[in-house]
């Protein structure tokens, strides 16, 4: 399997270089930075009242100066509605 390593730092530094004092990365949730590094599969569940929803894909990223993190469903996939924040929760880890 190739290495599909991303590192972090590197990505905001890119963005930062790019967009200037207009970048803002505070809507990227900490919880799901090792996760985009790492390229690893995980399972979240979103919490809408009293409704559970478990989603399973990777983490990226979306383009612009405010970015925020996304759960990637498929391999194929370019975009995603399924954004992460502080609200969702992951509950595994797939191995």
């Amino acid at each position: 399997m190739e290495n599909k390593m991303k590192n972090f730092q590197s990505y905001l530094s890119k963005k930062r270089a790019e967009h200037g004092n207009k970048f803002d990365d505070s809507n990227l949730s900490k919880q799901f930075i090792k996760f985009y590094e790492s390229a690893q599969r995980i399972e979240v569940e979103y919490s809408y009242g009293e409704t559970k929803e478990i989603q399973r894909g990777t983490v990226g990223v979306t383009t612009g100066w405010r970015p925020t993190f996304l759960l990637m469903r498929r391999i194929s996939d370019h975009s995603s509605s399924y954004l992460l924040d502080d609200s969702v929760r992951i509950v595994k880890i797939v191995r």
